[in-house]
């Protein structure tokens, strides 16, 4: 027998009958996304320099400004006016935007325990890009020691 969801709780936390806690990001739809990585590569752009950066040619300028209001909305993107027109700009780096995305996955499908994360990670990778094993070992490498020289800092501050 189906769980019944009720749009909030749909997909797989739906069928499995989890409810879902609440997203440290909300839900994003692919134009929402494709206007984030526009401006995540450009920094600072105008809705008419999202235009000419999009792959849809057919978009209307006043989709872009719709989708660009919606990101505001969910506080994902903030704007300046300049002149005539308003610049937009992510408020999230895409790496802390990938980050709060996997914490939100792993508190709704662990439970917030990151070792099946973890594991579920590397099997995709070595399934899918077995070449970037040596570079995740890389960056792991880099944040333990960006971590311990914090942590080094803040102890010698007490």
């Amino acid at each position: 027998m189906a769980a019944k969801t009720d749009g909030r709780n749909s997909g797989l936390t739906g069928w499995l009958g989890v409810k879902r806690p609440a997203a440290r990001i909300p839900a994003l739809g692919g134009r929402e996304l494709a206007v984030l990585e526009i401006l995540w590569r450009r920094g600072q752009v105008s809705a008419q320099q999202v235009l000419e950066q999009m792959s849809e040619p057919s978009l209307a300028l006043s989709t872009v400004q719709s989708t660009l209001e919606r990101l505001h909305r969910k506080d994902l993107v903030s704007r300046a006016k300049l002149g005539r027109a308003y610049y937009y700009r992510a408020t999230l780096a895409k790496s802390d935007m990938i980050s709060n995305l996997l914490r939100d996955i792993a508190q709704e499908i662990t439970g917030g325990d990151m070792a099946p994360m973890i594991s579920g990670f590397m099997g995709y990778i070595s399934g899918e890009a077995p070449g970037m094993e040596p570079e995740l070992a890389q960056a792991l490498h880099g944040h333990r020691r960006g971590a311990g020289a914090k942590g080094a800092k803040g102890s010698a501050d007490d």
